[in-house]
């Protein structure tokens, strides 16, 4: 097996329209966040990070941020190619509404939620994992390695890459919807020091709640990137938290610009440079976003030693540029 990238976490976000998908080459492993996918033109990231041009063949870490329908649209997909994965991270809080949501999508004859919610409910929300090394120590991104102890809070570790959870425990909201979103998991990703915060969907109600986590606050406090909550949307925007997380980019991942808020994330963001692989030429930037600027990548070994890319062109038909595996033939 070789490595696919020099990069101690290469983070690929893929343009799933409204909603949400990116992969994680974390150390020697391999981490999906949130399962989008795309209809039109049809891309699903796990098939063609399946492919034999790619070679992901297991799926070491998966985290759910919650089971909306633009989270685990690709599921079915991840059934076909038998890519359970080894740990997984999900809102377990909310069993009782996907079972809610596939009752009424089942009254409805909406087939392919049918089929994400059934996996998500019978394969996915069974699981039972008790693996020796979380993702949370530094030691599990490069097994086999010896790391130093690991802070709880998501501390900068001394090696590895490192996973951390943070949100609420009980539904907050007045309808499935809300309660939905609001049991998002905020993922905190560190690479010696470089930080990465994806805040899910969460509503008002939500972040509140994170904002009152002295844990979850010290955490997230002037990280490189914050992946916007709830695609960017005004509804979700907060000036006190996106201020103390300070980031120099934003990351939107949505299918238009009509109802997010890039000027007010602008207002807060530091900004970076960030390379247009399309074009070869680098611009400065304070947010980008899948809906304008196509697939964004980040790869980083440390807090100092990291950059933003960007690619607009048709990645959905075309082949990875260099092969992860050495396959025989």
């Amino acid at each position: 097996m070789t490595r696919m990238s020099n990069y101690g976490l290469d983070v690929r976000f893929w343009d799933v329209s409204h909603g949400s998908a990116a992969y994680m080459r974390a150390g020697n492993k391999d981490v999906v966040l949130d399962c989008g996918a795309n209809e039109d033109p049809e891309f699903s990231p796990l098939k063609w990070l399946n492919t034999s041009y790619y070679g992901m063949n297991s799926i070491d870490f998966l985290i759910i941020s919650h089971p909306h329908q633009d989270h685990i649209e690709d599921l079915d997909m991840m059934k076909e190619l038998g890519l359970e994965p080894s740990i997984l991270q999900r809102p377990k809080q909310a069993t009782e509404l996907v079972e809610e949501n596939l009752e009424e999508a089942r009254e409805r004859e909406k087939e392919d939620y049918i089929e994400d919610a059934e996996y998500y409910l019978n394969v996915l929300d069974e699981y039972d994992g008790d693996p020796d090394v979380l993702p949370s120590n530094p030691a599990w991104s490069n097994e086999g390695e010896t790391a130093s102890a690991h802070r709880a809070d998501g501390g900068i570790p001394d090696r590895g890459v490192t996973f951390h959870h943070f949100g609420a425990n009980e539904q907050i909201g007045s309808d499935n919807y809300q309660n939905l979103n609001n049991l998002s998991r905020v993922t905190l990703v560190n690479c010696h020091g470089f930080r990465m915060v994806a805040m899910g969907d969460l509503l008002q109600g939500g972040i509140d709640e994170i904002k009152d986590d002295n844990d979850a606050m010290s955490a997230i406090e002037d990280v490189e990137v914050l992946v916007a909550p709830h695609h960017g949307r005004d509804s979700s925007f907060d000036r006190d938290l996106v201020s103390h997380i300070n980031p120099d980019l934003v990351v939107f991942s949505d299918k238009t610009a009509e109802h997010t808020v890039s000027d007010k994330y602008g207002q807060e963001a530091n900004g970076a440079s960030v390379y247009y692989e399309d074009t070869e030429e680098w611009k400065e930037r304070k947010v980008v976003s899948t809906n304008a600027d196509g697939r964004i990548r980040l790869q980083a070994n440390n807090e100092t030693d990291w950059r933003a890319l960007v690619y607009g062109g048709n990645y959905a038909s075309s082949k990875a540029s260099s092969t992860r595996y050495q396959k025989a033939d």
